[in-house]
């Protein structure tokens, strides 16, 4: 299907001079950038970004809180100075703290994942650094508190063809792994999978923004980029990883960025697409619209015959309308444009306005509670990058000053100050269980036995899944309880005990048994994680 939409109105609004308030420049001496932005309790928005060098180099992450009108209110630094910290992502917690998402070198000078727990005075709770492999830049993108604990959407980086860079963490609230899964794995076409984004769906399912490279055609040779759609469910287990390749008969090349979803479970997804084989070929910033199955349904270009362009953010309105924030250029070497869209649930075009002329594209934008859209954009100028606020209303106008008087961090029984946050973080390796096959093996000595044996349980769980989809790995680090089973060569079952985790090793006797070979199971979930043979004399 293809839907173009023709920008006859877009309305230009004047940014100079003291016609309105916005946007709002933040920390202006300070090389910043922002990355990700939200809506707190007491109506103030909270930035996560970076200390920025010139030439674009992250010095340390970077927390800025302003109120209603973008007014700076305290900013924490991430880190000791030049470690190379980031912040990706931020969230709010049921307990009115805030947990961070993001990157530091402290570990790795590539760059290590990390997540920090504050509490509502922005005080450092519990941290922790996961230790990946050496020499790749590896960083928390997407973090969200889900019941008894948080899911982290992972990217790593590395081989740019290899398809192990999308990880889901799911962590207890003390930020210990619960287990760790990889996806793209399910169809061997996929070639250099990557997610941009992480999203929790209103049942409690996960959903993974990105792309890859994938044929037009069964057994096609060349590759194409692609927009990649993942959902998981709440074990961790993935439903379905869609390469979105054909649309009511038509190839689509393109990229996917961020998502939402209605309660129906249809996806709404911003990205771009890639049109090279139009009379004017170039990129278009497009919605696509996919139902909860995974099927392409339809997809909506905003801005016919551009050359390079795309949507990074998208977010619903209060009435059920979509904005979209991006950039476009429209010839090569052209002046940039970056605009905000609004459309209906069916990729109908209802408004837009165009901000201002540049390439820098907002890093990521809300619509808070009022029903205001609040937007963050990093920009290049005067040899600084700089962080800026926009705030536009439902109508796509630009937000009146509040005068009316609020609290703000109120559940903190004292002013937050502006100060340094050390990464203070306990290091956690990770790597080990997917690298190491000996990870959550169960081990029985000796071999052959007479009078006993001695049966050795694993830390780690690891369950593998094998179908024609899917070949996933899961590890499982905490787990409460497990089976061991024995069975003979006739299948009758000898023995059964339940372990716990933490009971490593336990003994149990064999010197009635006849003779003979038998099979000893760890039975997890109802499904076998390890399996020993051994002889009884």
């Amino acid at each position: 299907m293809r839907i173009y939409i023709l920008l006859l109105s877009l309305v230009f609004i004047e940014t100079e001079g003291n016609c309105q308030i916005w946007p709002k420049l933040i920390l202006p001496d300070k090389g910043t950038s922002p990355f990700s932005v939200i809506e707190l309790y007491d109506k103030g928005y909270l930035i996560g970004g970076w200390y920025i060098t010139n030439q674009g180099v992250p010095i340390n992450g970077l927390l800025m809180k302003t109120d209603v009108n973008g007014v700076l209110l305290w900013n924490k630094r991430i880190g000791e100075y030049n470690n190379g910290t980031g912040v990706f992502d931020v969230n709010q917690t049921s307990d009115g703290g805030i947990i961070i998402a993001g990157a530091t070198k402290q570990t790795d000078p590539w760059g290590d994942p990390f997540i920090m727990k504050l509490n509502s005075c922005g005080e450092n709770e519990w941290c922790r650094i996961y230790k990946i492999v050496s020499d790749t830049l590896d960083y928390a993108n997407s973090i969200y508190q889900v019941p008894g604990g948080y899911i982290v959407y992972i990217y790593r980086t590395g081989n740019l063809w290899a398809n192990d860079h999308i990880h889901l963490f799911r962590l207890d609230q003390n930020g210990e792994m619960i287990w760790q899964q990889m996806y793209a794995r399910s169809d061997t076409a996929f070639l250099g999978a990557a997610g941009e984004h992480m999203i929790i769906t209103p049942d409690y399912h996960y959903l993974i923004s990105g792309f890859c490279y994938y044929p037009d055609s069964t057994g096609g040779l060349i590759k194409y980029l692609k927009p990649l759609i993942i959902k998981v469910d709440s074990s961790g287990t993935a439903e379905w990883e869609i390469p979105w390749h054909n649309v009511s008969g038509e190839i689509f090349h393109g990229e996917a960025y961020n998502s939402i979803v209605d309660y129906q479970g249809n996806i709404y997804t911003c990205g771009r697409h890639i049109k090279s084989e139009d009379t004017i070929p170039g990129d278009r910033p497009t919605m696509m619209i996919t139902d909860s199955s995974g099927n392409e349904l339809s997809y909506h270009d905003m801005v016919p015959d551009s050359w390079q362009a795309v949507f990074f953010n998208i977010n619903w309105f209060q009435d059920s309308t979509i904005e979209l924030d991006g950039g476009w250029i429209m010839t090569p070497g052209g002046e940039g444009q970056i605009g905000v869209f609004k459309v209906d649930r069916n990729g109908n075009f209802i408004d837009s306005v165009n901000l201002q002329k540049t390439v820098y594209c907002f890093s990521d934008a809300i619509v808070d509670k009022d029903n205001k859209l609040f937007l963050v954009q990093p920009k290049h100028e005067g040899g600084q990058w700089r962080t800026y606020a926009w705030k536009l209303n439902s109508n796509l106008e630009f937000d009146t000053l509040y005068t009316q008087p609020l609290v703000y961090d109120s559940l903190c029984p004292h002013p937050i100050a502006s100060d340094t946050i050390p990464l203070d973080c306990v290091i956690v390796g990770l790597d080990e269980p997917f690298q190491n096959p000996e990870t959550g093996r169960l081990r029985v000595y000796p071999n052959p036995a007479r009078d006993k044996i001695h049966i050795v349980i694993p830390d780690q769980i690891k369950t593998q899944t094998h179908s024609p989809v899917f070949n996933l790995t899961t590890v499982y680090h905490q787990w409460r309880t497990a089976t061991v089973e024995i069975y003979d060569l006739f299948g009758r079952r000898m023995f059964s005990r339940e372990v716990n985790q933490g009971e490593r090793e336990f003994e149990t006797d064999v010197s009635t048994w006849p003779r003979g070979m038998y099979v000893v199971r760890l039975v997890y979930n109802n499904q076998t994680v390890g399996s020993e043979k051994i002889v009884v004399e």
